[in-house]
C-alpha cells in the first residue's frame, strides 16, 4: 500500500491527541488474534487443550480504515500472533501450518517492509518427529524469520509408547543438533503427563534443567535454572484416538494432566563460561526401578468409542459401569454369531 501521500488524519483524536506509544497499545489490542468460539474443536482430540479449543481468528479490518492506521500498525497482527507448528501425525493436529506456507508470507513481508521480528512461536511435537532434529531445524531456518520466544510442548500422548505406560524418556540428538536464530532470547519446554505419572515428568524436567543447554547460531548459549520451573494442571477428555482410556480416569470421561514448564534464557558471559560445550548432551530417562503408581482402574485399559455409541453409554458413566455394559454388548455379539453359525451349519446324521 502506498502511504506516501496518506491523509495524516489530524482531525482524529486517535492521531492528534494520543501519543504513538498509546496508539500502539490500542492497535495491539484490536489487532490481536482470538479464538473462533463459533467453531469449537471436538473435546475428544489430541490437540484440544487450554488456549487451543477452536481455530484462530485474525482481526485486520482496522488496517483497511485508513492509510495512516495501516502505516503505523501493519506489522502488529503478524508480530503479536503465536505461530503454531505441529510436528506430528495428521490426527494429532487441527491442520498444520507448514514452513513453506509461512515462508511465502515472510518473503513478501521482507520484500515490502524489511526485517520484522515475531514475538513467539510454538511447536507441538511427537518424539518420533522431534528427536532427529531436522524437522524442528527446518522451521528455525526459514529465511527472514526472527522469533524472540520459542515454546516446545511435548504432550502426554507425544511420548513413546504412552499407551502402554512405558517409562518416560527423550533422546537428545535434537538438543545437540538444533541451532536457534540469533533473535531468540528464550526457549521454553512444556513437559506433560497425566497426574498419576507426575513424579516421572518432574524427574525428566529437572534433569533437562541440569543436563541440557541450547545454542544459537551466533554461539550464544541458553541455560535454565530450577527456580524458573513452574507447574500447571488441567483436565481434558479421556477419549483420544476414538478410544476412551478408562485406565487413567480420575473422574468419568476425564484425565487430569500435570505440566512442568522449563525456561532457557540467554546466559551471561560468566554463566556461559561454565558450560561444557564439548560433551554431547545426554538422553533423559527415568531410572530403572523408578516407582510408577498403579493405574486407578485395571479391569480394562480402553474401550472403542464406536462400542460406547452402540451401547448408548453416556460420557459420565463410571469406568466400572462402562466395562459391565461393554461386556454385555460383546456377549450379545458373540451370541448372535453363534446363532448365525448354527443356522447355517446343517446337522450330520
Amino acid at each position: 500500500m502506498n502511504v506516501k501521500f496518506s491523509n495524516f488524519q489530524s482531525q482524529s483524536p486517535l492521531f492528534s491527541i494520543l501519543p504513538a506509544e498509546l496508539r500502539t497499545q490500542v492497535f495491539s489490542y484490536v489487532l490481536s488474534d482470538s479464538l473462533d468460539i463459533t467453531h469449537p474443536y471436538s473435546k475428544d482430540t489430541f490437540y484440544t487443550r487450554p488456549g487451543y479449543t477452536a481455530p484462530i481468528l485474525s482481526h485486520t479490518s482496522l488496517l483497511r480504515t485508513c492509510k495512516r492506521a495501516y502505516h503505523e500498525a501493519w506489522f502488529i497482527p503478524f508480530v503479536c500472533a503465536e505461530h503454531t507448528f505441529y510436528l506430528s501425525s495428521e490426527v494429532r493436529s487441527p491442520g498444520r501450518l507448514a514452513p513453506k506456507d509461512l515462508q511465502q508470507t515472510l518473503d513478501t513481508m521482507h520484500e515490502q517492509h524489511g526485517k520484522v521480528e515475531v514475538n513467539r512461536i510454538r511447536v507441538f511435537a511427537q518424539l518420533y518427529a522431534l528427536e532427529p532434529g531436522n524437522r524442528l531445524q527446518s522451521i528455525l531456518d526459514m529465511d527472514h524469520f526472527y522469533p524472540r520466544h520459542v515454546t516446545l510442548t511435548i504432550r502426554y500422548t507425544d511420548f513413546w509408547y504412552w499407551e502402554n505406560c512405558e517409562p518416560l524418556y527423550i533422546k537428545a540428538a535434537w538438543v545437540n543438533r538444533v541451532r536457534f536464530p540469533d533473535s531468540v532470547t528464550r526457549f521454553t519446554m512444556e513437559f506433560e503427563s497425566i497426574e498419576r505419572r507426575k513424579n516421572e515428568i518432574n524427574y525428566i524436567a529437572s534433569e533437562a534443567v541440569g543436563r541440557w543447554f541450547f545454542t544459537r547460531r551466533d554461539g550464544r548459549v541458553l541455560t535454565a535454572k530450577k527456580e524458573d520451573m513452574t507447574v500447571s494442571k488441567w483436565t481434558g477428555s479421556s477419549t483420544l484416538s476414538e478410544q476412551r482410556w478408562l485406565r487413567d480416569e480420575v473422574h468419568p470421561g476425564q484425565l487430569d494432566y500435570h505440566v512442568v514448564t522449563v525456561r532457557w534464557r540467554v546466559a551471561s558471559d560468566d554463566e556461559a563460561s561454565k558450560v561444557d560445550r564439548d560433551t554431547p548432551r545426554k538422553d533423559l530417562a527415568v531410572p530403572e526401578g523408578f516407582l510408577q503408581p498403579p493405574p486407578s482402574f485395571t479391569t480394562m485399559v480402553s474401550v472403542w468409542q464406536k462400542d460406547l455409541e452402540r451401547a448408548n453409554v453416556p460420557a459420565d458413566l463410571p469406568a466400572e459401569e462402562v466395562v459391565r455394559v461393554i461386556d454385555e454388548l460383546h456377549a450379545a455379539d458373540q451370541l448372535r454369531v453363534r446363532q448365525r453359525r448354527s443356522i447355517r451349519t446343517p446337522r450330520i446324521r
